[in-house]
Formats: C-alpha cells, structure tokens, sequence
C-alpha cells in the first residue's frame, strides 16, 4: 500500500474497537490473535493503529552490558507510520520502554508502542500524547539488564505470533493483531459490524425488543 493508503486504513481502524476486530478474527479460525489481558495502556493516549515494527530483546546479566549501539541502530530502521512491537524475553527487572525512546521513535514517524514488558517517565510520555501499552510500570533501566537483539523478525507475545507488517490495534480493552493480507478484509467486516451494532443500540434506546432488533440486524 502507498503511504496515503496506509494513513486511510489506520483512521479507519480508529473508528473501530479491539473486540469487534477480535469477532471478525475468531469466526475467520484466527483465535490466538488478541494479546494477554496483562498488556494495556499505561498512557493517557489510549488508542494505536499501524503495522508492526517488530524487535526482540532478553534479559542480560552482566551490569556493564550496553546496547546503545544496537538501540541506535534499531531506531534508525524504524519506517513512518508504524507501531513498534517488542517481545522481551521475559525480562521482568526494568522498563524497556520510556520518554527518551518515545520521543527518538516518534521523530522516525513511529505512532505508538506496545511492549510486552514494563514502561516508566510516563509524566514525560504523557506530555507527549503518545500511546503506549505494557505490561507494567518500573523506575529501573534496561541497561545491564535487558538488551535489544533483533528488530523486524517474527516475534511471540503471549499466544500470539507477529510478523513485522502485521495490522497492530489497540484500545482500552487491549491489543489485536491482524495478519497482514487480512487488514482490510478485517477492516471491511468489523465496519459492518459496528455499522450493525449502531443500528442495533439505536433500536433499543427507542424501545424495540432485543429479539426484534435482533432480527432485524443479524447475528453480530
């Protein structure tokens, strides 16, 4: 997709909610696709859309390990309009995401983050307006004990398998990922499900029955 293509999907998406994308993926056989309950937004900006920009890090145990040269390296690869994506190893000692790296991915058109790990400076973040979902909160660095590794390769969040490129929707219910070749079939759906949910809301604030709204807007 062009860029102007991809920036119209993405407000589209916007429009839409975590579950109704997560429907049109159970009934389509892709059950494995909503991340664990535990990753959720920690900032104010609450919302994210884009394809993955996948990375990979582990826990390290030598205090005066350093992976600036690596951190650099990533955020230079970093391409506009994405979300950047980032399994942890099951490093649970540190932040792996704060202001600094909100603030360099955001110069590199990067739109939001989700972390399967902890995030900290949310004051800092907040001010910003910029959206990112984690796992937990915590005061400490990565370095010495966490190191980034690998960036655009497939990762595991969870049950979830994502490749870099793949759709990535979040909101206050949590993350989604849409495998790439579905984004716009699963955009597609979900629109009319949330075209029929509206008509349906609609039918029982003015006092139609469930059972009558209900057939008349179908299975949703």
């Amino acid at each position: 997709m062009s860029t102007e293509h991809w920036e119209s999907v993405c407000r589209r998406y916007k429009q839409l909610y975590a579950g109704a994308i997560s429907d049109i993926l159970d009934k389509n056989g892709y059950r494995n696709q909503a991340l664990p309950f535990s990753i959720r937004p920690f900032t104010n900006e609450n919302r994210v859309a884009g394809p993955a920009f996948t990375g990979q890090g582990y826990p390290c145990a030598d205090a005066l390990n350093n992976d600036t040269e690596s951190r650099l390296s990533m955020l230079e690869a970093i391409e506009p309009g994405t979300v950047s994506v980032w399994a942890c190893g099951g490093s649970t000692e540190c932040a792996h995401w704060g202001e600094m790296m909100s603030m360099a991915a955001s110069q590199r058109g990067c739109t939001g983050a989700v972390i399967d790990g902890g995030v900290r400076d949310l004051d800092f973040v907040n001010r910003m307006g910029y959206p990112v979902f984690a796992r937990f909160q915590s005061a400490a660095s990565s370095i010495g004990r966490w190191a980034i590794r690998e960036w655009q390769v497939t990762i595991r969040i969870g049950n979830t398998v994502i490749h870099p490129g793949d759709f990535v929707f979040g909101d206050t219910d949590g993350v989604v990922i849409v495998p790439r070749a579905l984004t716009l079939e699963v955009l597609q759906a979900a629109e009319d499900i949330y075209k029929r949910e509206g008509g349906m809301r609609e039918e029982l604030r003015r006092g139609v029955s469930v059972k009558d709204a209900y057939a008349r807007y179908g299975s949703l």
